[in-house]
């Protein structure tokens, strides 16, 4: 008898990179925090029932994609985040979900504002 799919949530929370993205020439040349979060539904049988790394999703891959992002300097978080999930779909099965949160810390916005987010699910 074949074993159903197991699936289940994976993800990496709290990302932390310093980059250049924004939309004001002041955010493009000193930088800021950004704190990114992924979940991704998928398919984890084979870590499940034989502690096979090969049976899940590589960690390391999800964090390599998003750290590629956000070197790259863009000027909206939304263009950022669009760009980090279809580099996802390249290395995902067709049907993983993908839950993806960026948080840039203290915008500039003449006030005191924890961040600014963008959440996107595909």
């Amino acid at each position: 008898m074949q074993d159903k799919q197991k699936k289940g949530w994976i993800g990496l929370e709290s990302m932390e990179f310093y980059a250049f993205h924004g939309v004001f020439e002041e955010e493009q040349l000193i930088g800021g925090k950004y704190l990114v979060d992924i979940s991704i539904y998928t398919d984890m049988q084979g870590a499940m029932l034989y502690d096979d790394l090969e049976g899940t999703l590589d960690y390391e891959i999800v964090y390599h994609i998003v750290k590629k992002n956000m070197q790259q300097p863009v000027k909206l978080i939304e263009y950022l985040a669009h760009n980090i999930i279809a580099d996802l779909r390249e290395v995902l099965a067709e049907d993983d979900k993908i839950k993806l949160k960026i948080r840039k810390l203290n915008p500039p916005l003449g006030a005191k504002i924890g961040a600014s987010v963008v959440e996107l699910e595909d």
